[in-house]
């Protein structure tokens, strides 16, 4: 397990059996119930473990919900093939009781569900870990504290996923199957195959895959034990130019297309629109997007102008007008999290493309990060940063904890390199001089 937990109780673990009612036997078209349903956690996470049943018809496939279900991959329900007998589910409130049903699926008719609960531990503390690809294409998996160096979990790792426990995804090299480099270590192995891939595998929470079919167009989802993809957005109304997209951790896929005048947004559980920016004939050429868990879209614009400038803008739930995070140009690094954004920029910006030191004769501007900017659900807060000066131009992505840690990739200048920012601010860490891509903390 790479997710660390603390917790106040004296177990990390509260097991409650399922028992199935005394009813009548079931129906020759329907399956039995499960037997011996059991709830084990840790942390802010829980595992539902079963048999198969007695008697009935043959197991088809397994229903499994959970409720409440906020913060949960498709509203909580998961739909696993025959051969399952566990599921689990990550990013679970501390001190709530949940309810977790499992129901075999038959060919005809479903078997009888049984109904489990478990109650979180009133204090959880987890550590997640960053996955970022190195210069040689490897996957490298850092400690989210920052404490220790990165480790090689995956070679030729380009297109990586990766879930909460550790476990990374990769796309083979011929793009038709999806291979599992296990967290504990233990061989790599095909999971899934015949697979119309490209090289951008995404996932949430659950360790549910997604990608964008690289022969319908439509995104694709596997979701966890199963070896058959399903289509789960239709991206016809994004046109046939660049994409950008994003999976939110509880697994709501966001998608802006379009062009540089009516550029759109689609997502599952949203309805397609465009989206304007106020006060211009045109938007800019869209060049990045992030979403939280709350609605809430982050597109990142190049402006058509010569300024050149990059800047990051939030589409609020139901919105069609992008709206100004910040207002001042900056040389500026994005992440975003279930709750929200973070936003690190320069203190000062070049009017004109010629940067400093690239030209002599270009601008000599100060690109030391003085704060980090999060924008969430309370509104906006701004820490006090020092120790990390910005690079180049661009929407430089980057990827933020549970808690509010920021981590970017610097690409030039005195502070190259991967560097993360505290959630509380000051000092900002490197963690590597060398150059990452594709930062993911999860």
């Amino acid at each position: 397990m790479y997710r660390a937990l603390i917790t106040v109780a004296a177990a990390a673990a509260l097991v409650i059996g399922g028992v199935a009612p005394a009813t009548a036997a079931p129906s020759s078209s329907a399956p039995g119930a499960p037997t011996t349903v059991r709830v084990t956690g840790a942390g802010d996470s829980a595992t539902v473990t079963w048999g198969a049943p007695k008697s009935g018809a043959k197991v088809t496939g397994w229903k499994v919900t959970i409720a409440p279900a906020q913060q949960q991959p498709g509203n909580g329900v998961d739909r696993l093939p025959a051969k399952a007998r566990s599921d689990r589910f990550g990013d679970l409130t501390p001190k709530t009781t949940y309810k977790f049903s499992v129901r075999a699926i038959g060919a005809k008719k479903s078997g009888r569900t049984i109904l489990v609960r478990y109650t979180t531990p009133s204090v959880v503390d987890t550590t997640q870990s960053l996955f970022a690809l190195d210069a040689s294409g490897n996957v490298v998996r850092f400690a989210e504290d920052g404490s220790g160096a990165g480790k090689v979990v995956a070679a030729k790792g380009t297109g990586f996923a990766a879930d909460d426990v550790g476990d990374v995804f990769t796309p083979s090299a011929d793009l038709t199957s999806i291979l599992f480099h296990p967290a504990d270590g233990s061989a790599t192995r095909t999971l899934a195959t015949g697979l119309h891939l490209t090289p951008d595998l995404r996932s949430d929470v659950a360790g549910n895959l997604y990608w964008i079919d690289s022969v319908t167009g439509a995104v694709q989802k596997l979701p966890v034990g199963s070896s058959t993809a399903t289509a789960v957005l239709d991206l016809t109304a994004t046109g046939s130019g660049q994409r950008f997209w994003t999976v939110t951790p509880d697994g709501k896929v966001v998608v802006v297309g379009g062009s540089q005048f009516s550029p759109i947004v689609v997502g599952t559980g949203m309805t397609a629109r465009a989206i304007t920016l106020p006060g211009s004939s045109g938007v800019g050429y869209p060049a990045a997007v992030l979403a939280d868990s709350h609605g809430n879209v982050y597109v990142d614009i190049r402006s058509p102008g010569a300024a050149g400038s990059w800047a990051w803008y939030q589409l609020k739930p139901g919105a069609t007008a992008l709206t100004t995070i910040e207002p001042r140009l900056a040389f500026e690094y994005g992440a975003a999290n279930a709750d929200g954004f973070s936003l690190l920029q320069s203190a000062e910006w070049c009017t004109a493309p010629a940067e400093y030191p690239t030209s002599p004769t270009g601008c000599k501007v100060d690109r030391t990060i003085p704060d980090k900017l999060v924008v969430g659900t309370g509104g906006k807060s701004t820490v006090a940063v020092s120790g990390i000066t910005a690079g180049s131009r661009g929407p430089n992505t980057g990827a933020a904890s549970d808690d509010g840690d920021v981590f970017a990739n610097v690409d030039s200048g005195p502070s190259a390199g991967l560097w993360r920012v505290p959630a509380s601010g000051g000092a900002a860490q490197q963690l590597s001089s060398a150059q990452y891509s594709r930062l993911l903390v999860i």
